[in-house]
């Protein structure tokens, strides 16, 4: 494989990457619509529980799923990185801004979503829950 093509993989996986975070901001927002509309019913009427455990459900496994692809979408940089690597130690020669890529980068090795990522997640996932559990004000 050439640097070129290690290269125009990475950026078509950055194309991929910016519409699966679309679709998780998407997704997020659903999910905390989802919890206001549980708390507040249209019809005025207090949620039952099973309303508030399928809007539970939904609510984390729509967290669940964004952190999975946010996992995934981490990957990219460390393995782009790995690639040329591998391209420099087989001796063909590479880019200046190649070497500075894997330099800037640091490791070859994916490590997941970073803490204020999961921070974020933890914050979204309590907002959530607490639109549908907590107690309404006055009541």
């Amino acid at each position: 494989m050439e640097e070129y093509q290690i290269w125009s993989l990475f950026q078509s996986a950055r194309i991929a990457n910016a519409l699966g975070t679309i679709a998780t901001i998407l997704l997020i927002w659903l999910a905390l619509r989802t919890a206001v509309q549980t708390r507040t019913p249209v019809s005025g009427e207090e949620p039952n529980n099973i309303a508030k455990i399928l809007s539970s459900a939904f609510c984390l496994l729509s967290v669940f799923f964004v952190y999975n692809a946010w996992t995934f979408f981490s990957a990219n940089n460390p393995l782009t990185a790995r690639a040329l690597t591998n391209l420099k130690a087989q001796g063909t020669e590479i880019s200046d801004i190649a070497t500075g890529f894997i330099e800037y980068v640091g490791t070859t090795e994916p490590s997941g979503v970073g803490i204020p990522g999961m921070l974020f997640l933890l914050v979204i996932t309590l907002m959530m829950l607490g639109q549908i559990w907590l107690p309404k004000e006055g009541k």
